[in-house]
């Protein structure tokens, strides 16, 4: 009797771990972020690499806008498009060949992505100063990126007042060295980060520095695995693993929203039924997700220390090179919205940066504060919100330029 108890649980048992596993894997072929133990050891597309070596891959950055490619993507008013000239900058039409007074480093808010060429706030700014604003944004880029393609080019590209900006996330991307870690599926992202050593900062360099290292990249996650602070904080805690219907329960919430979204799309796609509100109920988990950890990193000491120190190094560059460094702090939608509803999570650490001697900092967050209306400002109707719209831009662009003004920096 009891052997045949036993034969039945563990018959049931086997049933609900087949059961679950094949929701687990319909679930992670449709959306990266339900990930699963194969999700180590992702397979590189070849397809993807030869596009991502002909139009992003770096060496030494992990990836950049290469010289003369384009793109398109939609932006809050239909399709937009960028390109990069012959330098490397994004083009800013009417102003390319004059002389430049300010040249821009930083992440894709730098960039300025979802409008055209003459929609970013360096082209804004450009007419306001009469001045070519040289343009050196990087999608995703950190602000450890952003320093090290300073100091790569700026003797190439000298300018008497150099911005570097980025959005509050940039916390999170200092302490990643594989993307994958963070944002699942961004698989071709290695990157070079610093760490604090004896008190000073300590490159650890791109550890895939060269075409071939991509097809052969396990050999690599060891010491990539070590300097990913995501690694053992997100990644392996949401992966889900054998045996999976007591895995799932790890992230229960978490989860089952996104299995029951997922499987809800899918089911009014075999209806021909589109619904951009659904996808956009499941992306919002992921972004809730994210901005949590920026959030609770804010509060890490060894974190905004690590942070500070690497905007210290750009002051002594700056120092070094003879020129004016300003900080440009850019908060994404949501930023602005938690900070409404909660408190500025963030607030402090900008406080603190004034400390640094020679640093001239420029936090728009308050001005953004005040805004009656986000939508304007953002090129997704959504609270993520995307980039800058142009109207955005616009807007940026004269606080920028105001506050240039005040700290007689032009």
């Amino acid at each position: 009797m009891l052997e045949q108890f036993i034969v039945i649980i563990i018959g049931i048992f086997i049933s609900i771990e087949i059961f679950t596993y094949f929701i687990i894997s319909n679930v992670n072929n449709k959306f990266q972020w339900l990930i699963m133990k194969k999700d180590e050891f992702p397979n590189l597309s070849e397809k993807g690499l030869k596009k991502f070596f002909e139009h992003g891959y770096d060496s030494e950055l992990g990836w950049i806008r290469k010289p003369n490619t384009l793109h398109s993507e939609i932006g809050k008013n239909g399709q937009t498009k960028w390109t990069v000239n012959s330098k490397g900058f994004r083009t800013n039409p009417e102003y390319d060949n004059l002389e430049s007074k300010i040249s821009c480093y930083g992440d894709s808010f730098v960039f300025c992505r979802q409008v055209n060429d003459n929609e970013t706030w360096e082209y804004y700014l450009s007419q306001l100063q009469n001045t070519n604003v040289l343009n050196l944004g990087v999608g995703n880029y950190g602000i450890d990126q952003a320093l090290i393609r300073m100091k790569r080019e700026y003797s190439k590209n000298k300018t008497p007042v150099v911005v570097l900006a980025v959005v509050p996330e940039t916390i999170c991307r200092i302490v990643s060295v594989w993307k994958h870690y963070y944002e699942y599926g961004n698989t071709f992202g290695f990157k070079p980060r610093f760490i604090i050593k004896n008190e000073k900062l300590e490159l650890i360099k791109n550890q895939i520095d060269s075409r071939s290292k991509f097809f052969e990249y396990k050999k690599y996650l060891n010491i990539i695995q070590k300097n990913d602070f995501f690694y053992k904080k997100k990644f392996q805690k949401e992966k889900i693993n054998f045996p999976y219907s007591l895995s799932i329960l790890k992230n229960f919430r978490r989860n089952l929203s996104i299995i029951y979204w997922v499987l809800k799309i899918q089911r009014d796609e075999r209806l021909e039924k589109k619904d951009l509100q659904k996808k956009w109920n499941l992306m919002k988990i992921i972004m809730k997700i994210n901005l949590k950890w920026r959030v609770k990193l804010y509060q890490n000491q060894k974190i905004t220390a690590l942070l500070k120190k690497i905007i210290e190094e750009y002051v002594t560059f700056s120092q070094e090179n003879q020129f004016k460094p300003v900080f440009l702090l850019l908060p994404q939608k949501d930023d602005i919205i938690f900070i409404k509803n909660n408190y500025h999570f963030y607030k402090e650490f900008v406080e603190d940066l004034s400390q640094i001697n020679g640093l001239n900092i420029i936090d728009i967050t308050d001005e953004i504060l005040k805004e009656s209306n986000l939508d304007d400002l953002y090129s997704d109707n959504n609270n993520y919100g995307g980039h800058f719209s142009s109207e955005g831009n616009k807007k940026i662009s004269l606080l920028i330029n105001q506050k240039l003004s005040s700290l007689k920096i032009i």
